[in-house]
């Protein structure tokens, strides 16, 4: 047996087991943790508004020329401007998808804001909290590919894609603010009269 190769492979061995080693012991290469953060702050970008949709006072929607504002009044919505009850699920549904509005992308080095729909912006939605802050989102046009519609915060010049729901029930609730009226029961129907048999002679 040549000792030389046996010495030579048992060295390289031990070279091989120190640099796995060092590897591990100063966490040299990806970290889980470091993958993460990426990955948080990626999603981050995309979140457009965060606040706590039970603390939202007065919903202002807008749309060219009309405009509503609800107005919460211990547990329930009115309209401000009719004193009418709003339509409290839409209204609801709508304030806790903007309470956490995210964009399915955003739009890069967007320019002029004319492009988009938002210079003016065809709906604007703005919630109000009980601690003076207000969110206001601005929505413009859909997109080429009609998939979604260009919006933005009020304050930045971020220009992001939504989903398309978002402002089709805001137009509708723009359009019909008010609470529904209950359904009409239907009409109870009278029982049919008891046949009487004619007595056989």
């Amino acid at each position: 047996m040549n000792y030389r190769v046996t010495l030579g492979f048992l060295a390289a061995l031990a070279i091989i087991a120190a640099v796995v080693f060092g590897l591990d012991r100063f966490n040299i290469g990806p970290s889980p943790t470091a993958n993460a953060t990426a990955t948080s702050v990626a999603g981050e970008n995309l979140q457009m508004v965060r606040f706590d949709d039970s603390r939202v006072t007065t919903l202002d929607m807008r749309q060219d020329e009309r405009e509503v504002r609800a107005v919460k009044n211990g547990d329930t919505w009115i309209v401000a401007a009719t004193n009418e009850p709003a339509n409290r699920s839409t209204l609801s549904s709508l304030i806790i998808r903007l309470s956490q509005l995210r964009g399915t992308r955003r739009v890069d080095d967007p320019g002029a804001l004319g492009e988009y729909g938002l210079a003016p912006p065809q709906l604007v939605i703005a919630a109000a909290l009980d601690d003076g802050s207000r969110h206001e989102i601005e929505i413009g046009d859909k997109t080429p590919t009609q998939s979604g519609r260009y919006a933005r915060k009020t304050d930045t010049g971020d220009v992001f894609v939504i989903a398309d729901q978002f402002a089709t029930d805001l137009e509708r609730l723009i359009a019909d603010p008010k609470e529904p009226p209950p359904p009409t029961p239907r009409p109870a129907v009278p029982p049919a009269p008891a046949l009487v048999g004619t007595p056989t002679p």
